[in-house]
């Protein structure tokens, strides 16, 4: 990493410490994507490790929207991350290039611990991808994440909208308020169009239509996010439960005298089974027509 600026260098190959890193199957595991209209998405994929310095393979065992961006834009961002402290991560830059039904990265995902004795789940895809840019494993200090929470606490209540409407559902306010979660923001590196995977536990809601987070730790990271940009955020909770809320980052504001990054809430996407698919805005439906008549 730079010296003089602290934003993470990229490399074109993936190093060797960076490939043993991403072989533990219990570990965030998140893939970015480019859906249709030019918005980042995000989804969390277990089976995803790097198979050497140029390559890397993640695996679908159900149909949703990442697999389907890939296949129209193969640009993707890929954020690797311990589940315990001391927190490390891991940035990578990636291009779709083939899928395969068979083979051996099939075989040793559904050998791992989570797919072996389960018999109606199967991984039946694996999407290779190669590797375009990656960055070192880099810390993520505990100090910046509990500075985060004390200016969430002191100054987050004054950057509440004045909107009626409640955006966040129960559940994705419970994930996006609690005091730890696993968070993450994603957005287009204007540069060279892929996404890239910056964590951000710190990241709160509001309320139910507004997230903030102060820049208490990656701030270099976070500055490099284009204002009025589209974003994309993960929100998970320990039970696995998660949901992506998309909106525009209006850039850096001080609330009670505390800088935080704002993002407006536009769109939000469950990714937990049972509903998979978009729950805000409502998708309007037409009654069911049970009467015919010429």
């Amino acid at each position: 990493m730079s010296k003089k600026n602290k934003i993470p260098e990229w490399s074109p190959e993936a190093s060797k410490d960076a490939i043993e890193f991403t072989q533990p199957e219990m570990m965030l595991k998140l893939v970015g994507t480019i859906d249709e209209r030019g918005w980042p998405h995000v989804t969390f994929i277990a089976s995803n490790r790097v198979i050497n310095k140029t390559q890397l393979v993640w695996a679908a065992f159900t149909e949703g929207t990442s697999k389907k961006n890939v296949l129209k834009n193969p640009k993707q961002g890929i954020l690797y991350m311990t589940a315990e402290m001391p927190f490390k991560f891991l940035q990578l830059k990636v291009d779709f290039i083939n899928i395969s039904k068979e083979g051996e990265d099939l075989e040793y995902f559904n050998n791992t611990k989570l797919f072996r004795y389960l018999t109606y789940y199967r991984v039946h895809t694996a999407y290779y991808n190669n590797i375009i840019a990656s960055t070192t494993v880099r810390n993520l200090p505990l100090f910046g994440i509990i500075k985060g929470i004390l200016k969430n606490i002191i100054g987050k209540g004054g950057a509440k909208t004045k909107l009626k409407e409640k955006r966040l559902n129960v559940i994705g306010y419970k994930l996006f308020t609690a005091a730890i979660a696993v968070r993450a923001i994603v957005y287009i590196d204007p540069s060279d169009g892929y996404p890239i995977i910056i964590p951000c536990i710190q990241l709160q809601a509001t309320d139910h239509n507004r997230l903030v987070f102060p820049p208490s730790i990656l701030k270099e990271d976070l500055y490099q996010i284009p204002v009025n940009s589209k974003v994309a955020v993960f929100g998970m909770n320990f039970d696995f439960a998660n949901q992506v809320v998309k909106g525009t980052f209006t850039g850096f504001k001080r609330f009670r005298g505390i800088k935080f990054g704002v993002i407006e809430i536009e769109e939000i996407y469950n990714s937990s089974p049972v509903v998979v698919g978009k729950i805000y805005p409502e998708i309007k439906t037409l009654p069911k027509v049970t009467d015919f008549h010429l």
